[in-house]
């Protein structure tokens, strides 16, 4: 999810750097527009996609998840299913995800504020009379002389003179004609949703000044350029502090409105910069396509999870998973799946003959790394389980678990790992991600001083394979 987050950041960045240098100072109003709502939906949707025939072209590298480590695990299907029942009926003050309640905490108080601008709203209608002007209902605030418009209502302040009033009602009416109002809920709800995002309010601000240019830009034809311009720079100033409305009298955008006013219309061959849009939004496929999120590849993840909370074939996938058993179950394992399908009255053997579907699809690449011991092997499955074993032995023999209890940690603690046997056989390119840089550190050691392996082949090719190892650290 952080990496997901992360990558929306980097893409509305960029996006709004585009528009910064490219349109922002362009009277393509409509354009800029459309440019910021798509632009600011765009930067939600692609980390998203995987374009599956851009990942099977990547050259000369493949990825191969390996099973899970576990350090420190009991073993016997009674103390097996001992470790996993203490996981469920742990207390949850114990798991809990505080970035999660952090950010419960942040989306609770948005919504609020929210809320609060609704019900600011709705006093002063209830403080306002109003009639209707071209099908529209236009309050009048008492002892005002603000104005602004939400949806399909006007505000205007009775303190207003007549010619102050056409001029914002008229302008006020452009505004609930190209609905300005729902671009402005939408980034509402972003501010809700996304709160921490910075660049959400950016986008909101970018939005609010181009809904004023156009309103401008429609007002002047009506009323006149030259009348429309002297009323702008004798606008009195007074604004009710709601973020999703549109305001007339903004002190902040009068500035620029009029620096608008008098700019001469852009020509019309400049709106072949929006075509840069396009390489980018590819650059970005070919990035989100060829890339995976390390912290994705949680394969026990689940066993954070209260049992009740899935069906039991779902629960038995995620177990299998969790402890990642290439070609079936052992017989301890199976012992502890059938007790917790008990638990929730289920016969084990109706789901027995779904375990074959739930392994993890194999890599594409024709011959695997492999050791010297497991180099013997001629089918590519065996081999990878061969390997698979090695690894998990050597890893197992070779970390210090003091680390992590001298660091004070205890229970259940995840490193995720990710390295590249290159096509000379070498360990290169280790990453690691765990609670603490002490046992990322040693993650890294450990990966790096098992022995060189023999390299991959595809099609007749030694080729680089990327693999990604999660270590399960179980500390009473």
């Amino acid at each position: 999810m952080l990496y997901y987050l992360l990558q929306t950041v980097i893409f509305q960045v960029l996006f709004l750097v585009l528009y910064d240098v490219f349109h922002k100072k362009d009277t393509f109003f409509n354009w800029n527009r459309l440019y910021l709502l798509s632009t600011s939906i765009l930067s939600f949707i692609l980390p998203l996609i995987k374009i599956k025939s851009i990942q099977e072209n990547i050259p000369e590298e493949y990825i191969i998840q390996l099973p899970a480590v576990f350090i420190g695990q009991q073993t016997g299907s009674e103390n097996f299913f001992k470790t996993i029942t203490k996981l469920y009926i742990s207390n949850p003050i114990d798991g809990m995800n505080w970035w999660q309640l952090c950010y419960g905490i942040g989306v609770l108080f948005m919504l609020i504020l929210f809320i609060r601008k609704i019900i600011v709203l709705k006093a002063i209608q209830n403080n306002a009379t109003y009639n209707y002007i071209r099908g529209y209902k236009v309050y009048t605030i008492r002892n005002s002389k603000d104005a602004f418009s939400f949806l399909k209502t006007v505000y205007i302040g009775d303190q207003l003179n007549k010619f102050e009033k056409k001029q914002v009602i008229t302008h006020e009416i452009v505004h609930l004609q190209e609905k300005h109002s729902i671009d402005l809920l939408w980034f509402e709800l972003l501010k809700i949703v996304f709160w921490f995002n910075p660049l959400v309010y950016v986008y909101q601000l970018r939005i609010n000044v181009i809904h004023e240019f156009i309103a401008d830009a429609k007002s002047i034809k009506i009323l006149g350029k030259k009348e429309y311009y002297e009323q702008l720079l004798n606008t009195v100033f007074a604004t009710e502090n709601i973020k999703f409305i549109n305001q007339f009298f903004n002190y902040s955008l009068i500035k620029k409105r009029i620096l608008m006013l008098q700019k001469s219309k852009s020509k019309k061959t400049l709106k072949l910069k929006y075509l840069l849009l396009l390489p980018i939004v590819c650059s970005i496929l070919v990035y989100t396509s060829c890339t995976e999120d390390l912290s994705s590849q949680e394969p026990e993840k689940i066993i954070e999870k209260q049992a009740d909370q899935k069906k039991p074939i779902e629960l038995i996938k995620d177990l299998k998973d969790a402890i990642m058993v290439t070609g079936g179950l052992t017989d301890d394992e199976e012992e502890a799946l059938k007790i917790l399908l008990k638990k929730d009255g289920e016969d084990f053997s109706k789901y027995k003959n779904h375990l074959g579907a739930l392994e993890i699809p194999f890599s594409i690449i024709d011959k695997v790394p492999t050791t010297k011991s497991c180099n013997g092997t001629i089918d590519n499955w065996q081999r990878k389980k061969c390997v698979s074993n090695e690894i998990k032995k050597f890893v197992n023999t070779n970390f210090n678990i003091k680390i992590a209890e001298s660091n004070g940690l205890t229970g259940i603690n995840r490193i995720y790992v990710r390295f590249k046997i290159d096509n000379t056989g070498k360990i290169v390119d280790i990453q690691a991600r765990g609670p603490v840089p002490e046992l990322e550190q040693e993650a890294k050691r450990v990966i790096q001083s098992f022995p060189q392996m023999i390299p991959g082949e595809h099609q007749g090719e030694k080729v680089g394979v990327l693999y990604s190892l999660p270590i399960v650290l179980m500390i009473e």
